[in-house]
């Protein structure tokens, strides 16, 4: 059985280091350091804009809202069980810009 999470963090460095192990690899005579998820799914949203409900205009083109961006980092997470650690960043969101298929 999966849980899903939607997850909002103060920022990507937040994220990273709850969400992701660094590990490092060697390829060849390159060393690599690669970021593993510790969850069975990470998707990473990160900032979301919303709109003001502001028209902007640029002479010769066509009118566009102006967007304002959601405090925050937000990522979904999908894992294999209960993650209670992931509690403290959990959000309720009545309208999700991305959601698990």
């Amino acid at each position: 059985m999966y849980t899903d999470y939607t997850l909002k963090f103060a920022n990507a460095d937040e994220a990273a280091g709850v969400l992701f192990n660094e590990q490092t690899i060697l390829n060849g005579d390159i060393v690599e350091i690669v970021k593993a998820p510790k969850y069975s799914a990470v998707d990473v949203i990160g900032v979301i804009y919303k709109p003001t409900g502001k028209m902007l205009t640029v002479k010769g083109e066509e009118p566009v809202q102006e967007m304002k961006p959601i405090d925050g980092w937000h990522v979904n997470v999908r894992h294999a069980g209960k993650a209670p650690e992931l509690d403290n960043y959990k959000i309720e969101v009545k309208t999700p810009v991305r959601m698990w298929a």
